[in-house]
């Protein structure tokens, strides 16, 4: 890539695949508030606005590149964008978290919405992780910038132990990797609604088992587990952080993800490649990776129609699981992280052109 781009990520880093893409396409790294700190905690609000500001018109050099790629939502490269940059030059955001279901979702108040609509309408172009991120953009009224479908991926290395793993298929166990701590991450992805599903489930069929892998707050995992029988509680396992997370994969059945929103989490993607028969919702963007196997693993995020495809699926006969089992292998070997950062650097020649840069 011999065009100049400068990647603009918060303070904490990148996520590390996101870190991947950004460097296969020869980017430079900034972060978004390098010159005024506002991203590392919480402040006033008029003083953050200050640091957009103060940021923006502090960045060096700017003319020195041909592109700006963002990581999220942020202000500060489109205040840059109208008055520091030349037409020419262009403003791009990938976008592979929350966000785009959370504005379909009307999660943030109406103002935030308004303000979030009216400032990703204002860069040139949407890299959306996922088809159902891209999809979502548009039925956000965001119609100003234009819009290309990104992919994550697993590495090839990781992948290669993942698929010599066999699932038990004979066990009843449901599994989940994520991290929270709480808030509104338990809300996006969807551990509330998955334990009342699960618990609804375990009623009708108590040799049910569901390992929770991730760091959540001890209060949270009391409060969601509040309405569980004393049985259903005994069943459910936080395991919190794990080295050795093929070790569960392989002692489980069925990976569980009905999240609200959840871009494209390639952890989906590793447990098909462990042989998991997969469960997600459809608003759970690996949904398309799923649908390969079958559409049928993938259900609306209400928690009767989930509790019974939990049911539906670990009653299957060994046959129809082996099949399943298989066949999510085969599909989720397609999806590494060399495809990904291929498919993202074929993306960029594709933006080149488009734009003229």
């Amino acid at each position: 890539m011999d065009k100049k781009i400068a990647y603009i990520h918060g303070r904490l880093g990148p996520h590390i695949m996101h870190g991947r893409l950004a460097k296969s396409v020869n980017s430079e790294f900034h972060i978004v508030d390098q010159y005024k700190k506002w991203n590392d905690g919480y402040y006033n609000r008029l003083y953050v606005i200050y640091a957009w500001i103060y940021n923006a018109f502090a960045f060096k050099n700017p003319s020195n590149y041909d592109l700006f790629l963002v990581s999220g939502p942020h202000f500060s490269p489109i205040i840059m964008k109208f008055f520091r940059l030349k037409k020419k030059q262009k403003v791009f955001v990938h976008l592979g978290d929350e966000t785009m279901y959370f504005l379909y979702d009307k999660w943030y108040g109406k103002l935030m919405q308004k303000v979030l609509i009216a400032l990703l309408n204002k860069y040139d172009g949407l890299l959306c992780e996922g088809q159902m991120a891209a999809d979502l953009a548009r039925l956000n009224g965001i119609n100003g910038p234009r819009i290309y479908t990104t992919y994550l991926g697993v590495p090839k290395e990781r992948q290669s132990t993942l698929l010599k793993l066999q699932p038990n298929s004979s066990a009843k166990k449901l599994m989940f990797i994520s991290t929270g701590p709480k808030g509104w991450r338990t809300y996006y992805k969807g551990l509330d609604l998955m334990i009342e599903a699960f618990s609804i489930a375990f009623e009708k069929d108590n040799e049910l088992s569901f390992t929770i892998i991730g760091e959540w707050d001890k209060s949270l995992q009391i409060e969601l587990l509040n309405n569980c029988s004393l049985s259903c509680k005994r069943a459910i396992h936080f395991i919190g952080h794990a080295d050795k997370i093929d070790d569960y994969l392989k002692d489980g059945s069925i990976y569980y993800h009905t999240s609200r929103g959840d871009a494209f989490p390639t952890v989906v993607l590793e447990a098909m490649s462990a042989g998991l028969i997969p469960i997600v919702s459809n608003w759970t963007g690996s949904k398309e990776v799923v649908t390969k196997v079958d559409k049928k693993l993938i259900v609306s995020l209400d928690k009767v129609q989930i509790a019974n495809k939990i049911l539906e699926v670990v009653n299957l006969d060994n046959d129809e699981k082996s099949r399943l089992s298989q066949k999510s292998k085969e599909v989720s070997s397609l999806f590494t992280e060399e495809y990904a950062l291929k498919h993202y650097q074929k993306t960029f020649k594709q933006i080149i052109k488009h734009f003229n840069l």
